[in-house]
């Protein structure tokens, strides 16, 4: 499997010539290369489309499920979208993770989906998988329903909702656009309702801070403003000023580790930690845990 880094008919990665195209759900990020509207932002995805080569996709805003179909048809490229594919005939949520039994429309199958990766999106993202994995069996690749199914219980995704450790909770989760914060902040007010969340957030300066900090911090008890060591990154006293006003309390830690280091010092076993806004924050922080972790150990 070869993820796109940006957009995609410019990234390098188009170079490859797939035997499966999948297309997740499309929002707005990196708008200044991919386009300001859904319309534009879709056409730069579809430019992984090969002639021929079939296509997957999530559901998707209207606007941007015109172009991909609009290109598929111009590639003339088989296409599943996992919406009309599939049809969910249970789904229930357990320890923020989803379980569902979906049934394949066209041939009855019927699939159990347990990913141990949290959030009701997830489910999708397994659909998507399925769709892909279906696509490869009917071109006799040996892919047993055993393994589909075994593959999305075991899949795993360091800092999308994963959790470091319990009481309290400590989460990473790199929410840096709008469709991740929404789906982060639906997250919350499923699992954490009524309990105190400390937010630790930076982000980089191409971010749309204003939509993401207006979904995620109203259900924090408090943000941390941090910065991760990039120089994109905006400053915590520039996040505050821009973003403190979302927040029910803030205060600014420059430095990550700190930062982490208080927001565990304030939280009690029932409460929470987030740590968010920034894959570059998450993916530091998630280092500095595991070395800390690895010293405690010894």
């Amino acid at each position: 499997m070869i993820e796109v880094g940006l957009g995609g008919r410019l990234d390098a990665t188009n170079v490859v010539t797939p035997m499966v195209s999948i297309i997740t759900r499309i929002d707005f990020d990196h708008e200044n290369y991919l386009g300001h509207s859904l319309r534009e932002i879709a056409g730069e995805k579809a430019g992984i489309f090969k002639a021929q080569v079939p296509v997957v996709f999530a559901p998707q805003p209207p606007e941007a499920r015109d172009v991909l179909l609009e290109k598929a048809k111009e590639l003339r490229c088989p296409v599943v979208e996992t919406s009309r594919a599939f049809r969910v005939e249970s789904e229930a949520v357990e320890h923020g993770c989803v379980r569902a039994v979906v049934e394949e429309i066209a041939s009855g199958k019927v699939f159990s989906i347990e990913p141990k990766l949290a959030g009701r999106f997830q489910l999708q993202n397994a659909l998507n998988a399925v769709g892909a994995a279906r696509i490869l069996q009917n071109r006799s690749y040996r892919i047993s329903d055993e393994n589909i199914a075994g593959g999305i219980a075991t899949m795993e995704w360091p800092g999308r909702l994963e959790r470091l450790q319990t009481r309290p909770d400590v989460y990473l989760d790199g929410a840096h656009n709008p469709g991740a914060a929404r789906e982060l902040a639906r997250f919350l007010e499923e699992n954490f309702a009524g309990r105190k969340v400390y937010l630790i957030f930076g982000a980089m300066r191409d971010k749309a801070l204003d939509e993401v900090t207006g979904m995620l911090f109203p259900h924090a008890q408090e943000v941390i403003f941090t910065q991760p060591a990039t120089p994109r990154a905006v400053s915590a006293r520039q996040l505050a000023e821009m973003a403190g006003d979302h927040a029910k309390e803030f205060t600014v830690i420059e430095d990550a580790e700190q930062a982490l280091e208080s927001a565990l010092a304030k939280a009690g076993p029932e409460d929470a930690v987030f740590i968010t806004g920034s894959l570059y924050l998450v993916g530091e922080l998630r280092h500095a845990w595991k070395a800390r972790r690895k010293v405690a150990s010894r």
